[in-house]
């Protein structure tokens, strides 16, 4: 199992629906969206799915007209209610998300290397890992 970042609500919900990436995968999806209830965000997913998003730096990832509606309502309904959708601007952070360059190319990120991964990240990741442990301050945390 793998553990996802999303960075924009359109490209997350396409490859949930299309199936490129499970449910189960996802951590959280960051959204500049500014919903205030669930009925907001599910009338962003129509609003999406009927009209794109002309104002995304990437439209593509907004045109969900080729996706059924109901199953797209349906995973944004389940990420709303499981907490796993993150709106910072909904916290007074402008623009949606303090390292805006990660967007720009990536629809997901991963959080750690998993074993299917190329065994020299993998390898990498661990020694990484070690070495934070190593070097941990304890008073720090």
């Amino acid at each position: 199992m793998r553990m996802l970042i999303g960075t924009t609500l359109g490209g997350c919900l396409r490859t949930l629906a299309s199936g490129e990436v499970s449910m189960d995968d996802v951590l959280c999806i960051i959204t500049r969206t500014k919903c205030k209830t669930k009925d907001d965000l599910m009338n962003v997913v129509r609003e999406y799915h009927d009209n794109g998003n002309g104002w995304a730096t990437k439209p593509v990832n907004y045109q969900l007209g080729d996706h059924d509606l109901d199953k797209l309502m349906h995973i944004a309904d389940t990420l709303w209610d499981q907490g796993r959708i993150h709106q910072p601007r909904s916290f007074g952070v402008g623009g949606g998300f303090i390292h805006p360059m990660l967007t720009r190319d990536n629809i997901w990120l991963e959080i750690a290397p998993t074993p299917t991964d190329n065994p020299a990240v993998v390898d990498a990741y661990q020694k990484y890992k070690m070495l934070l442990a190593l070097t941990k301050d304890e008073d720090q945390y």
